[in-house]
This record gives C-alpha cells, sequence and structure tokens, in this order.
C-alpha cells in the first residue's frame, strides 16, 4: 500500500493517543447510525479506529488490513474481546468484500498506484455503500506541501496529490464523490506543533486542521443505476 516506509508499533501508539479527536471528527462527519454495519478500514494499524467504532457506533463486524505485520499483531492483540478481524496485506484480503462502509485516515497520501486502491474498495463495497477517506497531506495544503517537500525523497512518497487528482481516480472507479472539511473541535496544540514541525506557527496548524484537513466520501452507486 504505501512505500518502504511506515510507522513502528510506539509510534502508532503514541498517533493513536495523539489523533483520537480526528477520528472523533470522521465519526460526526458521517452523520449515520453504524449500528450493525459491516465496516472495512483500510491501512488499520493498531485498529484503534475499528475499536471506538466497535464502542461508540455499534457496529456488528470490523476489518482492518495494513502492511505493517507488527502493528497487526498489536491489532489482534488489543481486540481480542472484539468483533474484529485484522490482516496483513497492501489492498483489501482476498474473500473480503460486502462492506457497508469503509474508511481511512492519511492513506491516500501514500499510495502510488491510487486506480488500484480506488477499485477494490469500490468491489469491497456493497451497492450505495460509502468509503469515507481523510486526507490532509495533498497540494492544497500549504504546511503539507513543504513537509512533503522535506520528507518525500527519504520516506519514498507520491505526489503530493491534488485534491482534484483524487476526485478524478476515484469518479473514474465508478464512484459518486463529495468531499467537506472535517468538523474539528480542539487540536492538542503542542503534539500537533511538534508533529507539524518545530518552526510552525499555531496559526498555519489550525488552518490545516479546520481547513485543509478533508474526508471524501466516495459512494459506490446503488444498482439500479450502474446495471
Amino acid at each position: 500500500m504505501a512505500g518502504p516506509y511506515w510507522r513502528s508499533s510506539a509510534e502508532d501508539e503514541a498517533m493513536q493517543d495523539e489523533h483520537g479527536f480526528l477520528w472523533l471528527a470522521m465519526l460526526e462527519m458521517v452523520g449515520t447510525d453504524l449500528s450493525g454495519y459491516k465496516v472495512l478500514d483500510a491501512g488499520c494499524n493498531r485498529g484503534g479506529f475499528l475499536r471506538l467504532l466497535a464502542d461508540q457506533a455499534g457496529i456488528a463486524k470490523g476489518f482492518g488490513y495494513d502492511p505493517a505485520p507488527g502493528a497487526i499483531d498489536d491489532a489482534r492483540h488489543l481486540s481480542e474481546s472484539y468483533p474484529l478481524s485484522f490482516e496483513v496485506a497492501a489492498t483489501v484480503p482476498e474473500g473480503w468484500s460486502g462492506f457497508d462502509v469503509a474508511f481511512s485516515h492519511e492513506v491516500l497520501y501514500l499510495l502510488f498506484d491510487l486506480p488500484s486502491h480506488a477499485s477494490a474498495l469500490f468491489a469491497a463495497l456493497v451497492p450505495g455503500g460509502s468509503y469515507f477517506a481523510s486526507m490532509g497531506v495533498h497540494a492544497d495544503s500549504p504546511l503539507m506541501t513543504a513537509w512533503h517537500a522535506d520528507h518525500a525523497k527519504d520516506l519514498d512518497l507520491p505526489g503530493p496529490y491534488r485534491l482534484e487528482e483524487v476526485v478524478e481516480v476515484f469518479k473514474e472507479a465508478g464512484f459518486d464523490v463529495g468531499v467537506g472539511r472535517l468538523p474539528v473541535r480542539f487540536v492538542p496544540v503542542d503534539a500537533h506543533r511538534v508533529d507539524s514541525g518545530p518552526d510552525s506557527r499555531l496559526g498555519d496548524v489550525l488552518d490545516y486542521y479546520c481547513r485543509d484537513k478533508v474526508m471524501f466520501r466516495f459512494q459506490r452507486p446503488h444498482e439500479d443505476r450502474t446495471g
């Protein structure tokens, strides 16, 4: 799914502690009762978002994949009492389908092959199902454009993609596409100023989270619109 760069388990744990406010914003953005849903998390890391959905949204089953074996080992261990399944994979594992909804958080900017990802998610969803993908690292974000320029070579990153590029890829895959800004409330200031760079200004950090951080809704049309 990504290049050779991926976080360690310790980095993932810290990320989950720091980014919980974004997961809550994603859940609020969906605005749909997810109770009883079958959910896919693309790039699930240690499974924290799926556990949040099980605890707060009452999902029936959750499935997560990630290319990092250490993260998946942690996800399985931390989710033993949950109706969740995890696999080490760079794309939707074979046999995984029939999902009512799918999610990803900061995965799209890592992918060199966006069309393959879009096609895999389209096939995994039921007709009428939606894939919600949050993305802050893109060419329309001044703060992240600078970050990308500093890190792209070392982390082997594609892009940065323009938001319009992402839209066109997913439309070509068959999705109806919508996009909006995440309803971010309070940002943990110290952690995220460091995360954005030691010289980042607080106003720039707020602009990133409140303006540049977006969530796409990629909806697979109902069968009566495609068949």
